[in-house]
């Protein structure tokens, strides 16, 4: 072997060598490194576990418990007078529209009056017919002033026919609470007119047939004529007079859906006159909640504006002895009672608006509550996690009543104790470190 030659190999042995050493000191310090930074993994984690949980904590006092239920109701003026119409007849004109102010007296629509003009035209020209009859007494052929008299009857009987009919409807609407009694009695005063002239009229004509000599009776006769006719004559007045439709008082219009043209039967509801001074509220609550309200309890009632729900007060000032049928927004068909509901201020607020009425059917106080989203099932129970010496502890209770939100706590608790209120936060147990969250 040259000498160059071993030098050569001795050389990439002591370059081997030194590749070598380096390399392993490289591997050293990175398994240093590595074990260091699983050391401090470990260190953080532990200092994470030993790091305390952050949730709501209700600190838990006696309180009042009231459980309840919300309808819808719709607002009502507290004084209102329905206007009915007083006969048949067709709207000739209107003066007023919904929400216009009236004051008493004014006139607010007139019915057509021509029929009724024309009739008075008539018995006005035979009132003038039988007092220049009277005049002449005995001129007159007894055959003429029979049939007259027939033709009288026969109106008579018809108008007698007329307000008997007239009556019934006038009593049905009084029983049903729609007119006044003072409405009532001139309906009655008016049928009692037209039977005693249908009387009048049969007493004219029997004295007409006794009358075998021009002198007896004649006077009589013509009088009794005249009565009628002019009995005739108020009653058609009457109905002209009542053709103008008045405010019964001073208020505002509502409740107006007719238009110029419109038939009007008797009877039939033309507007209402609504004074602006106090309201109440109508809802229908269904039968089995009705049952759990009474007369005078207090309410509470939510009215929604632009800046958010206003909060009213308000008592049950009626309880309907009756559900009715009524159909849910979801088509469901519902036995419901009429609740009438009294509010105790004079805020502004609009007819036939809807407000939120929270009606409340149990109430105690003192109790010690919780929502109910703290509770959860344990051991064929309840239970709640408790904070006591700042760690999470179970604690298994007894619940009560309950409403939407809140729960009454039977057994379990004591005033002052604290309850977590967020149930589901990772790595809870007993013995957690807890800090309760601002």
């Amino acid at each position: 072997m040259s000498l160059e030659h071993l030098a050569s190999s001795r050389f990439a042995k002591w370059r081997n060598l030194k590749l070598f050493s380096r390399f392993k000191g490289k591997k050293k310090k990175k398994g240093l490194i590595f074990g260091l930074i699983v050391l401090l993994g470990c260190a953080g984690a532990l200092a994470y576990t030993a790091l305390p949980l952050q949730g709501k904590v209700l600190a838990v006092h006696p309180a009042e418990f009231t459980k309840g239920f919300t309808e819808e109701a719709q607002v009502q003026a507290l004084n209102e007078s329905p206007i009915y119409s007083s006969m048949d007849g067709k709207i000739q004109a209107l003066h007023v529209q919904n929400g216009d102010r009236v004051t008493k007296g004014q006139v607010l629509a007139e019915l057509d009056t021509q029929d009724l003009n024309h009739q008075l035209e008539v018995l006005k020209a035979q009132l003038t017919s039988v007092e220049g009859q009277s005049q002449q007494a005995y001129r007159t052929p007894q055959e003429a002033a029979v049939q007259q008299q027939n033709l009288l009857i026969e109106q008579a009987e018809k108008d007698s026919e007329a307000q008997d009919q007239a009556l019934a409807r006038s009593k049905a609407l009084f029983d049903a609470g729609s007119i006044s009694q003072v409405e009532y009695e001139d309906a009655q005063r008016q049928a009692d007119k037209a039977k005693s002239n249908l009387e009048q009229q049969k007493l004219a004509l029997q004295l007409l047939y006794e009358q075998l000599t021009p002198a007896p009776g004649t006077a009589l006769y013509f009088s009794g004529q005249k009565d009628a006719l002019n009995t005739q004559i108020s009653q058609l007045e009457d109905k002209i007079q009542k053709a103008k439709i008045t405010a019964p008082q001073d208020g505002i219009i509502k409740d107006l859906t007719l238009k110029e043209g419109m038939a009007a039967p008797n009877g039939q509801l033309l507007l209402t006159v609504v004074q602006n001074q106090g309201y109440r509220l109508e809802s229908y609550v269904l039968a089995s909640d009705a049952l759990d309200l009474k007369t005078g309890s207090p309410v509470k009632i939510l009215q929604a504006t632009s800046t958010g729900d206003k909060s009213l007060s308000g008592k049950i000032e009626s309880i309907a002895p009756s559900a009715v049928e009524r159909v849910s927004p979801l088509g469901l068909k519902e036995n419901r009672v009429k609740i009438t509901i009294l509010l105790d201020t004079n805020a502004p607020v609009v007819l036939g608006s809807n407000m939120d009425v929270q009606f409340t059917t149990y109430q105690e106080s003192n109790r010690l509550i919780v929502p109910k989203t703290a509770l959860f099932p344990y051991q064929n129970g309840q239970a709640l996690w408790v904070i006591r010496n700042g760690k999470a502890a179970l604690q298994p209770v007894t619940k009560g009543i309950e409403n939407n939100q809140d729960c009454i706590i039977e057994k379990g608790l004591q005033d002052g104790d604290q309850v977590l209120l967020d149930t589901s936060l990772k790595g809870l147990k007993e013995g957690k470190r807890i800090k309760a969250k601002s």
